[in-house]
């Protein structure tokens, strides 16, 4: 019951945050095509992207340890709904 719990709390703050960094999926894609486009006729669109990409993830930096603590969350869970799975398995014998 309590993997069960858990798991559903890390779903949830796992895609609410990419829900979140969705709604402004659009002003990301268009700021790195934006940086390709300015840099593409003299060979340097490469090195703008990245420095877009940085701006970027430096914008939305806060988005990380919601989204990986719901991995985590997600990830425990699974073992421990394993481990019950393998306790009861060799409790009760076929």
């Amino acid at each position: 019951m309590i993997a069960i719990l858990l798991y559903l709390v890390g779903l949830v703050s796992a895609l609410v945050t990419l829900v979140i960094i969705g709604f402004d999926a659009r002003t990301i894609y268009y700021a790195l095509v934006t940086a390709y486009n300015a840099g593409a006729h003299n060979g340097t669109g490469v090195n703008l992207v990245i420095a877009a990409i940085g701006r970027i993830s430096a914008e939305y930096q806060w988005a990380l340890m919601p989204f990986l603590g719901g991995l985590l969350l997600m990830g425990f869970a699974r073992i421990m709904v394993l481990l019950g799975a393998i306790n009861r398995a060799l409790r009760h014998p076929v």
